[in-house]
């Protein structure tokens, strides 16, 4: 079905303050809001004013000249860089999303469990040299931390809707391993096949495996799908993100918190965003958080689950194995 309203705007600010009748109301808007139509608008966060300032110096590094961008590009295209994980990715056409990306993740590396090829997805961020301009990395630093927070107390908010203690939900993103990903579809991008109600996409309909995305788009396109089958636009206002429940929330929960499919609409011209993906530590366990820990394995992992997910994609094909096969193989 085709978009016939916006999703909801909740002001987020008392997940931030002390007054716990405050903090159950703001539980429950956002609960409501996520439940009715799959994502909502957030604002009134600590710190919101400087959301959209640091979105737009972060994107500065699509204007980098060509020869800086392939130095950070990742190894499965430059085969002589460093990163294979954590780097520039240029678009290619068979993607479902048809965009470059640069992802920014930990600048110390994140504890995980002794799996084969574990060390692609402890990388440390691959920073252009020179910068877009002075100051952009710290620009971008503290754009990462703030987000961080807030989508952390929002995983808590939500882990308490669906009945789950603060701690159980908290242990499982205490980590560094999230990433911010900067986001740009050039003049034209468009995928081969429209979507099924006939619209043109640039970014075709998908969950994130994440526990949480945070989204900030420089221009309309983006629509979030209610379970109600419903398309909703996501409207740009200042300083505003959007939120999306990921796969790992989902499983966390037991299903009682739904993913969130969403999609970019084509538009005239180029467009850029900025995603924030709330991920659990590669250590932690992404099994139902009621499970009893002693009834899981390695398997149960989120490094295991990325290490699988990544291991089915034809680009990591003889980069990453299955963890089944190579943890057998030892």
């Amino acid at each position: 079905m085709t978009a016939t309203e916006q999703i909801d705007a909740v002001d987020i600010g008392p997940l931030f303050g002390t007054d716990a009748t405050a903090r159950n109301a703001c539980d429950a808007a956002l609960w409501g809001a996520l439940r009715r139509t799959g994502s909502a608008l957030i604002t009134g966060f600590p710190g919101a004013d400087k959301v959209d300032a640091r979105a737009r110096t972060g994107l500065e590094v699509f204007d980098l000249p060509e020869t800086q961008l392939r130095a950070i590009t990742t190894a499965l295209i430059e085969p002589d860089n460093p990163n294979l994980y954590r780097a520039y990715w240029p678009c290619t056409p068979e993607r479902l999303l048809q965009n470059d990306f640069f992802d920014v993740g930990p600048d110390v590396h994140e504890a995980a469990p002794d799996l084969p090829d574990i060390d692609v997805l402890t990388e440390l961020t691959l920073w252009p040299d020179p910068e877009p301009r002075t100051g952009w990395s710290d620009t971008v630093r503290a754009h990462y931390n703030h987000l961080n927070e807030v989508a952390q107390a929002m995983i808590r908010s939500i882990g308490r809707s669906a009945g789950f203690g603060e701690d159980v939900i908290r242990a499982r993103f205490d980590g560094t391993n999230s990433t911010l990903r900067f986001l740009n579809y050039r003049d034209g991008a468009a995928n081969s096949q429209p979507g099924p109600d006939g619209v043109i996409l640039s970014g075709g309909r998908h969950t994130d495996v994440s526990g949480l995305s945070l989204l900030w788009q420089g221009s309309p396109g983006l629509q979030a799908e209610g379970q109600d089958g419903v398309w909703r636009d996501i409207p740009k206002l200042p300083n505003a993100i959007s939120i999306h429940v990921g796969d790992v929330m989902t499983r966390l929960t037991d299903g009682a918190v739904p993913g969130t499919p969403h999609r970019v609409l084509a538009c005239k011209g180029p467009r850029r965003s900025v995603g924030f993906f709330l991920e659990p530590r590669l250590s932690a366990l992404v099994t139902p958080a009621n499970l009893p820990d002693d009834q899981t394995t390695i398997r149960d992992t989120y490094a295991w689950q990325l290490l699988t997910a990544f291991a089915k994609l034809p680009l990591w094909r003889g980069r990453i194995r299955d963890p089944e096969e190579a943890f057998a193989d030892r």
